[in-house]
């Protein structure tokens, strides 16, 4: 028996894809075992009820808690190999742990590098053309009889599962409406709007569970005055359950975008993101308020000339057509539907941990506040830049070691160009690192400034000293000092500097094969709790081990004077070099989420100054807090957290902790 036909035995069709071919290149073989996988996959049930299909997690996580080797929509596939080894262990069959040396080596040879990569497949271009068009395309490919022959088999086992699919819900009582879409999306042109919402929840599903890119614009061709926003709330039920992430509405506003908007009603998920213009109707403005009021922390808002003119601006050959097509992947880290092969996040850089490396190590021989800064300046410069040379080498490992078929299949110019997304097939490719503790520094500097420079209060080595103790006074003091967020011109210069230096790393990087650029984006996601644990006490006022920033905002408490000042220090930022994206966490009482002019001037306003991206918490002091001591009574509060949602029971206990610590705007 091969170890192909033994993994198959023990219910592994991906590992034995994988070794089925070996003579054949590695991109045919992670086409084979995809394909491996779909034959063998079961069509997820259809539940009374279910508008769309599939309807839940089953479809991943059902074959997955059974499967250790299958795919993954980040890493092309994910391999449990401890887990491995112990199922072929217990297998009792005789060449079982030969199988398991083979399905070892592999893995050790093309495994996950690092970092992560999130993706919006081209929905627009499926729902137009169908798959079976793809096909077609595969066959006139520029690429390699490996990568011809693979895309066809991956397009084929694709058609054959759905077949599969579409029979299963013949057997069921499933609505006759979505028993034909079944059997005729996504491999053949949607023909109506219900068809093109089965079709782009398939083709979520297929892609391995992501992002829906741009629902509206992609679907309006297809609207004929039908109220689908049911159809639409499951839909976004998928994102929910699968633990998934964004959907971008807009600029070109429709009745789509209506029902996408109301469909997000108390919902954690989607991360909707509602694409800003002047010409944007007043209608919607009330619709994202009502919204927000319902708890849902959506849609969050982005400023779209903003982040047209900073993709520009790094990546001035795309079309403007093709800039239409942006939609913050993941948390939000930009990508254009369908174009692009892009990082998030590939890496993290801690801003406030150089600082505090540099301050211990250079503040007590710094003749002035000047040298010491610009000497962290460079001292921070250096190191991400020694961060990009190991981002870039993680491309190329994957270009050589981890081709991914199916984002192939779905990422424009992939199968015209004959390439693997990860080996440059995607018409753009740009890394994505992210930064933490940005703003703790802008804080912490203008305390050594003022403390140890300006006043001459303490002597270096007296502030060093003082700042190891973590006491109370002294914590105090450091926060008495002058501070981003509150409009304060001369901190806010510093920061703006600080911050441009800082980006311009990543702008300056040269191409890299094809790596057509080096970005950055302000989102903290998890992290600012893990990045504050291993930093000690900080010249910001923060205390060993806590939470770093959340987002662009003024730091936790010390927003005193309102959001319209927290907003324009925020927007001296220079936001457009980071192309990434700038997350704004802001936190406003209901009663000025239920006033849509108040909301709008808010964000308006601070788009007109240059900031990027708002996202919002609708709550008050008091329920945080009583969120904090009785969590079990307030199960459905959601949150926004670093650049996403969740439900405030689910953080751990830092992060709730953090997030009660935020300043709640009030009129």
């Amino acid at each position: 028996m091969t170890s192909s036909e033994l993994f198959q035995k023990l219910g592994e069709p991906y590992a034995a894809g994988l070794l089925a071919d070996k003579g054949r290149s590695l991109f045919y073989r992670q086409c084979a075992a995809y394909a491996a996988w779909y034959d063998a996959k079961t069509p997820t049930e259809w539940k009374p009820g279910d508008l769309i299909y599939p309807h839940g997690p089953d479809y991943l996580y059902g074959d997955f808690s059974r499967q250790l080797v299958h795919p993954d929509y980040a890493m092309t596939y994910a391999c449990d190999i401890q887990a491995l080894r112990k199922k072929c262990e217990d297998s009792g069959l005789d060449g079982a742990m030969d199988a398991y040396a083979e399905m070892e080596a592999f893995f050790q040879a093309h495994h996950w590098p690092g970092g992560w990569v999130h993706g919006s497949p081209n929905y627009h271009r499926v729902i137009k053309e169908g798959l079976a068009s793809y096909r077609e395309r595969a066959k006139h490919t520029k690429g390699d009889a490996d990568f011809r022959d693979g895309m066809i088999l991956l397009i084929d086992s694709i058609e054959n599962f759905l077949a599969r699919c579409a029979a299963y819900l013949r057997t069921t009582d499933a609505p006759e409406e979505l028993c034909a879409a079944v059997e005729h999306v996504p491999m053949m042109p949607a023909r109506t709007y219900y068809e093109g919402l089965i079709s782009w929840n398939l083709v979520f599903f297929l892609d391995g569970c992501d992002n829906l890119g741009c629902l509206d614009m992609g679907l309006a061709h297809l609207y004929n005055g039908e109220d689908l926003t049911a159809v639409i709330a499951q839909l976004y039920d998928n994102i929910d359950q699968t633990e998934r992430w964004s959907c971008t509405l807009g600029p070109d506003y429709n009745a789509i975008t209506e029902q996408a908007l109301r469909a997000v009603a108390g919902k954690r998920r989607p991360l909707l993101e509602l694409r800003i213009t002047r010409e944007m109707p007043e209608h919607l403005w009330n619709i994202a308020s009502e919204m927000l009021c319902t708890g849902s922390t959506n849609p969050s808002f982005y400023n779209d000339k903003g982040i047209h003119d900073m993709i520009h601006a790094y990546l001035p050959q795309i079309p403007e057509e093709e800039l239409r097509l942006f939609c913050g992947a993941g948390c939000t880290e930009t990508n254009l539907e369908g174009l692009t092969r892009a990082g998030g996040t590939d890496d993290d850089f801690n801003l406030l941990a150089a600082l505090d490396e540099y301050m211990k190590e250079h503040l007590c021989s710094a003749a002035s506040f000047e040298e010491f800064y610009e000497g962290l300046c460079a001292y921070t410069c250096r190191g991400i830049d020694e961060m990009l040379d190991r981002i870039s080498a993680r491309y190329h490992y994957c270009e050589e070691h981890l081709p991914n078929p199916m984002r192939t299949l779905f990422v424009d110019d992939c199968i015209d160009r004959g390439k693997d997304y990860t080996a440059g097939g995607a018409r753009y490719t740009w890394t994505m690192n992210s930064d933490s503790g940005l703003v703790n520094v802008f804080d912490a500097l203008s305390a050594i400034k003022t403390l140890v420079f300006d006043q001459k209060r303490f002597t270096p080595e007296e502030f060093l000293e003082n700042l190891s103790k973590e006491d109370d006074s002294f914590i105090a003091i450091l926060k008495s000092c002058p501070c981003f967020g509150v409009d304060d011109e001369n901190v806010d210069r510093m920061a703006a500097d600080y911050t441009e230096r800082i980006y311009m790393v990543y702008k300056n990087r040269p191409r890299d094969g094809f790596i057509d650029a080096f970005t950055i984006t302000e989102h903290q996601f998890l992290r600012y709790e893990m990045t504050g644990r291993n930093v000690g006490p900080t010249p910001d006022g923060r205390k060993a081990g806590e939470p770093t920033c959340d987002s662009v905002a003024a730091l936790r408490g010390k927003a005193k004077k309102g959001p319209t000042a927290m907003l324009s220090s925020a927007a001296r930022l220079p936001q457009h070099l980071a192309m990434g994206m700038t997350v704004l966490n802001l936190t406003i009482a209901k009663r000025i989420a239920e006033n849509p002019a108040m909301l709008r001037a808010l964000v308006e306003g601070y788009f007109e100054k240059g900031g990027l991206q708002v996202q919002v918490t609708v709550t008050s002091p008091e329920e945080l807090l009583d969120a904090l001591e009785h969590p079990e009574n307030h199960a459905d509060l959601i949150v926004r957290v670093g650049g996403y949602s969740e439900y405030f029971g689910r953080l751990s206990p830092a992060l709730r902790k953090a997030v009660v610590e935020r300043d709640v705007h009030d009129l």
